[in-house]
């Protein structure tokens, strides 16, 4: 487990480094099509292989086996200026408030650990990266896409 923390504690920077992309570039509700890009190559960085899902969700397995643990992140950001004045301040009239920039970021680092002890898993890990949460909207559209139907 000491291992483990280490590493996660070795992931600050490049934490930081999405956070602060995602909080930049923010998208709303299922108009995300730069954080879908910049999430689906941070994965594919990590030889994983993203699945689209519903309108604007993104999806992607680590593991193998019949038993399966989904990980959600939301990834969606509210239609209000940034006033905070920081150097990865948005610029386009939308914020990150609720901080859904950070939960992408830290999915992105599960994965990246996950991915690095795939072979101890005993089951499969699903991560789910879901639009539209602010709208009550992105969890009903990929739930009637299929992402609770398998693991793949």
């Amino acid at each position: 487990m000491t291992d483990l923390y280490t590493e996660a504690k070795a992931l600050q920077g490049e934490l930081s480094r999405h956070r602060r992309w995602l909080h930049a570039h923010p998208g709303v509700a299922f108009d995300i099509g730069d954080t879908l890009s910049y999430v689906r190559s941070e994965l594919e960085a990590m030889d994983l292989s993203p699945v689209p899902c519903g309108r604007a969700g993104l999806t992607a397995t680590i593991g193998r086996g019949e038993k399966c643990i989904l990980l959600r992140a939301d990834m969606d950001a509210l239609p209000i200026p940034e006033e905070s004045g920081e150097e990865f301040a948005s610029r386009n009239g939308c914020m990150h408030a609720c901080g859904h920039d950070f939960h992408t970021a830290m999915l992105l680092g599960a994965a990246k650990l996950l991915k690095a002890r795939e072979s101890e898993l005993k089951g499969t890990v699903k991560l789910m990266f879901q639009p539209a949460e602010e709208i009550f909207e992105g969890a009903k559209d990929m739930i009637a896409s299929g992402v609770l139907e398998s693991p793949v």
